[in-house]
């Protein structure tokens, strides 16, 4: 059976949503860039409508700000937006660690094991950029083992808007994240204590917050053309 012209359409508009989501949460698009609807069409290959489509799906996200008269731009988290976020992956992330505790298999921890042993490595050759990917990464690595689809789709969400507050408000030379404090909640739910991970994570989230300068604004300009670049696999209109 032919595919259908719509089903092609969504494929597409699945494939641009994922490009900018990955670049927003890669730190490669910073807060505020706008995203002009003639540039962003015109790179990927694809209509007004489609276009505006995707930016739609990335606001409903949180990721994607549009204003009358204006359009988009990159989400662009003020202090207070700042302090929410880390409040919302609290209450999320401890859930999860309940989830999580006692319950996890040899593989489970060999897979955690791993990701944190990828952190040190990025630590080592001081790749900050890849530290914060990869500690992203490991807890949503946690979610997906909890396997619930929910909390995990939620977490993605908010950690991916993290990591424009982290490009904002980073403390120069102080990576957000700490491979050690991963380690010590890994060792706390391997040990079956759920109630010494919960605490391990508050205090680790709390951590991370502290670590940024929320009166600091390191916005700086991005070149969108060379960013996407060359684009294949989007299907045209």
């Amino acid at each position: 059976m032919a595919e259908r012209e719509d089903d092609r359409d969504e494929a597409g508009d699945d494939l641009v949503y994922d490009k900018i989501h990955a670049a927003i949460g890669a730190q490669e698009l910073p807060p505020g860039t706008r995203l002009r609807e003639d540039e962003m069409r015109r790179i990927f290959g694809v209509s007004r409508a489609r276009i505006r489509k995707v930016f739609s799906r990335l606001a409903h996200a949180g990721l994607v700000t549009i204003e009358p008269n204006k359009g988009a731009s990159v989400f662009q988290p003020t202090p207070r937006e700042a302090r929410e976020i880390f409040a919302a992956r609290r209450g999320i992330e401890a859930t999860i660690v309940r989830l999580l505790a006692g319950k996890l298999s040899k593989q489970d921890v060999a897979a955690l094991k791993r990701h944190i042993d990828l952190e040190v490595q990025a630590e080592a050759g001081r790749n900050w950029n890849e530290m914060v990917r990869l500690s992203g990464e490991f807890h949503l690595l946690m979610a997906e083992i909890a396997g619930n689809t929910i909390l995990l789709r939620f977490l993605r969400e908010l950690i991916t808007r993290e990591a424009l507050v982290i490009l904002v408000y980073e403390r120069p030379g102080q990576p957000s994240c700490s491979h050690h404090e991963h380690n010590l909640i890994l060792q706390a739910l391997s040990a079956t204590d759920p109630d010494k991970a919960v605490a391990l994570m508050d205090e680790h989230l709390g951590n991370v917050e502290e670590r940024l300068d929320l009166d600091r604004d390191s916005r700086k300009a991005v070149d969108l053309g060379k960013l996407f670049a060359p684009e294949k696999g989007v299907p045209r209109d």
